[in-house]
Formats: C-alpha cells, structure tokens, sequence
C-alpha cells in the first residue's frame, strides 16, 4: 500500500483530533493506493495462505457433520467479502489488513484478524450519517470532509466496510471509550480510505529529561499510573520535571 500525502486532507486530519470535555478524540483520514509493495506481497501471500489453512478446516468439518454441510455457503455466509475461495473477496480482506497495517504501524493485524471482525455497509448514505452524526454530537463540525474525500475517492463507486472486531480493539488497553473505523475501497480507482474516530480517557503526562539526553514519559490516568516510555532527546544535559495534561 502507498500513502497518498493530500494536502486536501491535513486541515480535515487536524480537525479530527480534539478534546471534549469528557475524552480525548483521536481521528483520522488516510488514502492509499492498493499498489502492492514488496512487505504488501508477503502479507498478501500469508493472508491467502491463513485463509485457505482455515478453509481446508472448514471443509473437514462439513464432511464430518451427519449430513454433510456445502462447506462453500457457510465461507460465503460468514465473509463480508464474499465467498471466501474467490481471489477478488480475499485480496479485499487483505487491502483492508495492509491499510491498518499502515496506518497503526505499531500494531500488526494480519496475523490478529479475521474476516468476521469486519461488516459490509451496503448504503452510502446509512455510513456518512454515522459519522456526521457522532461528529454532531460531540460538537465538532468538519467542513468540506465529505466533498474532500469524494473528490478523492467518488465515494458512489466504493465498497463500504466498517471494522468491529469480535474480540475488542486494541486500543482498549489505552483506554478506548468509543471508536468508528470504516473503509471505502474504490477498485476502479484502486484507492482505500480509512476513515477513523476513536474517544478515550484523557490522560496526564509526567515528563523529566536527564543527561545525556533521554526523555521519559509516564502516562497517567483516573485509574493511576500506567507505564514509562523513553526515546531520546537532543536538548542540553539538564534535569526538568513538567506536568502536562491534555
């Protein structure tokens, strides 16, 4: 996947991150294109292959129930991408995999998700007010967002994904209220847009930098104190202790 740096996008991505006065909202607005890089190619080719390992599962079990079950229609039935032994619904899973993937480099989905943990939106419309809505609600108007993303992406061509993961986000150790992911994969363009709102606590940061130039980080929160982080800092040597909130 390749980001596509917008300059349509940054005041957009900018006004999706902001605070209320109950939590702190992390949101964003990334376009790729589906051209596969080299790190693409290898998760593609290990998607396929969990796949196909758990199709041939699902078949052994379908011939072991009494009667037999069509294996096929319980793939298709279970994927919002469609039969699951068709290349076109697998290499969609996977774009969507790659996106997240890239977005959240932090994180690695592929070997995490499946494709139960996303749902298909069939109306354009039902999606667009699912977010405006939230954005109405926490009073956070975006101008231009959609007009932007169509622009981008002619919105009336795409497929509509939203990820709900069965099993919880993994932003939920972080302290996640709430979250919106979806995605809109134009394949004539050859374009995915991952639009995404996440609400969680606010936080406290403890900072102190110490010679020879490392700044530590301690993140608390209303349940206490969470954890150290460390990265390095290029001011002077010296010793300071600041209390910041968000």
């Amino acid at each position: 996947m390749k980001f596509l740096p917008l300059c349509e996008l940054e005041q957009i991505n900018h006004l999706l991150n902001f605070d209320t006065t109950d939590c702190h909202v992390e949101g964003g607005c990334d376009i790729y294109t589906t051209k596969a890089a080299g790190v693409d190619k290898k998760l593609y080719k290990s998607i396929e292959k969990d796949l196909e390992t758990r199709h041939e599962a699902d078949l052994r079990l379908s011939a072991s129930l009494s009667p037999p079950h069509d294996s096929s229609a319980l793939l298709s039935r279970n994927s919002p991408f469609g039969p699951l032994d068709q290349p076109a619904a697998r290499r969609t899973f996977a774009y969507l995999i790659a996106t997240l993937n890239a977005s959240h480099p932090d994180y690695d989905f592929s070997g995490i998700l499946r494709p139960s943990d996303f749902r298909r939106e069939r109306s354009l419309r039902t999606a667009l007010s699912a977010i405006d809505t939230t954005l109405f609600n926490l009073s956070r108007p975006v101008p231009k967002l959609w007009e932007t993303i169509d622009q981008e992406m002619t919105l009336k061509e795409c497929l509509i994904y939203q990820y709900c993961p069965e099993d919880g986000d993994i932003y939920s150790e972080d302290g996640l209220i709430w979250s919106l992911n979806y995605f809109f994969y134009n394949k004539n363009r050859k374009r995915v847009c991952y639009l995404y709102l996440r609400g969680g606590r606010k936080v406290k940061f403890l900072t102190t930098v110490t010679a020879p130039g490392t700044i530590w980080t301690m993140t608390m929160r209303k349940s206490g104190l969470e954890t150290w982080n460390s990265k390095v800092y290029s001011g002077r040597d010296s010793k300071r202790l600041a209390m910041l909130s968000c």
